[in-house]
């Protein structure tokens, strides 16, 4: 017998937070996951202490990675960044059961993936907003004022056999600035592997830029940047299942960009559309995205409207806006289709629920959404395996 696991991260609102993440009110929730009718039953909560960001699951080992997206280690008053935590998966019944941890090496790890072998996990780093003050002398006399941030860096973990987080063999920095007066510095957001190359694709929300990496030889090396409009603010990519393009939104404009790319790690924008029109009212502050296995559809979470923009891709990977769909939650952050394809899964941070949708058969989701409350959810990982008959429903601990 197989069923479809959904575990939630808890995600702490407010990241910039030096203080630790309250014991017992976070972590990752474990549920089992009907697909007929989205129903989600949540039967446990473990590791509770961790503001969960971000989950990747590794189905070669049986693996969840999960980033605590923190500024500040267990062991250290301040600083010091978030962690990596492994843990393997019971096939059985969907247990997690921690088989290793490890410092980030950055603040407010955010988004992580793996690499095609699976031997390395790539970590990328948003960091906070609080600068320390330097002086330096100036060439010319005199001194000058000098704000530094915490390092923005993508981290290469390899892995063990069995999982476990080795200790880094790389560390990449990455340098820029925005135009806006928050984007003072480098502040990672996504990484995404391009299919059957060594490039992985790389959104700097601070530095107004999507950056191109390759991972060689156990080394990560700057490959090309792709220069974003002023002010946008990259801030999540996802791949074309099928055709050689990757698409990317902007947390501050309402855009979507298209970029198709070669084996050379080369990348040429095909598309830039505005995701509302110019009139809409109020600030619209795009989040997740998700695509269809088919490739026939590309989903956009967007904050402030609070809704799900649903784009039609045509036969080169072109997207189109078809409808802007209001969800009725609050701070969306997350989504996900069902492996089938049936359901629209969205986590909101701050509605503290998990909804979903049915997708018909033009591909849109429908419908009011079948809510499930959930504490803190930020993000979303759904497992396919096996489990026993009988599963009891538990109330996650608080």
């Amino acid at each position: 017998m197989t069923a479809q696991f959904l575990y939630v991260g808890a995600r702490r609102k407010g990241p910039s937070s030096w203080s630790p993440t309250p014991e017992g009110e976070y972590g990752i929730t474990i549920c089992r996951f009907d697909p007929d009718s989205g129903a989600i039953t949540p039967f446990d909560r473990v590791a509770t202490g961790l503001s969960v960001g971000h989950l990747v699951h590794d189905a070669r080992r049986g693996v969840l990675y999960a980033l605590h997206e923190a500024m500040t280690l267990p062991d250290r008053k301040r600083g010091g960044g978030g962690m990596v935590v492994a843990f393997r998966i019971d096939p059985e019944n969907g247990a997690l059961t921690e088989i290793s941890r490890s410092p980030s090496f950055g603040a407010l790890p955010c988004h992580a993936t793996l690499d095609a072998s699976g031997a390395h996990l790539l970590v990328v780093h948003h960091t906070g907003h609080t600068p320390i003050t330097r002086t330096q002398h100036k060439p010319d006399g005199g001194y000058q004022i000098v704000l530094d941030y915490d390092e923005a860096a993508t981290v290469l973990f390899p892995l063990a056999p069995e999982g476990r987080i080795l200790p880094p063999s790389d560390v990449l920095p990455h340098q820029g600035q925005g135009a806006l007066p928050d984007q003072t510095h480098s502040q990672l957001h996504c990484i995404q592997p391009l299919p059957g190359s060594p490039f992985f694709v790389v959104c700097d929300k601070g530095g107004d830029r999507i950056a191109l990496v390759e991972l060689e030889g156990g080394r990560l090396r700057h490959l090309r940047e792709i220069a974003a409009p002023p002010a946008s603010s990259p801030r999540t990519c996802v791949l074309h299942p099928s055709l050689p393009v990757f698409y990317v939104n902007f947390e501050t404009a309402p855009l979507l960009h298209a970029y198709r790319w070669t084996p050379r790690g080369e990348a040429e924008l095909i598309a830039a559309i505005q995701v509302l029109s110019p009139g809409s009212p109020g600030r619209v502050m795009p989040s997740d995205m998700a695509i269809s296995a088919d490739g026939r559809r590309l989903h956009m979470l967007l904050r402030g409207p609070e809704a799900v923009a649903s784009f039609a891709l045509d036969r080169t990977g072109r997207p189109s806006l078809l409808r802007t769909m209001p969800m009725g939650v609050r701070n969306p952050r997350t989504l996900t289709l069902s492996p089938d394809g049936r359901r629209l899964l969205v986590a909101a941070v701050l509605s503290e629920e998990v909804k979903v949708w049915p997708i018909a058969d033009d591909g849109l989701p429908e419908g009011p959404g079948l809510a499930t409350s959930l504490p803190h959810a930020g993000c979303l990982q759904l497992v396919t395996a096996r489990i026993p008959q009988k599963i009891s429903r538990l109330t996650p601990s608080s």
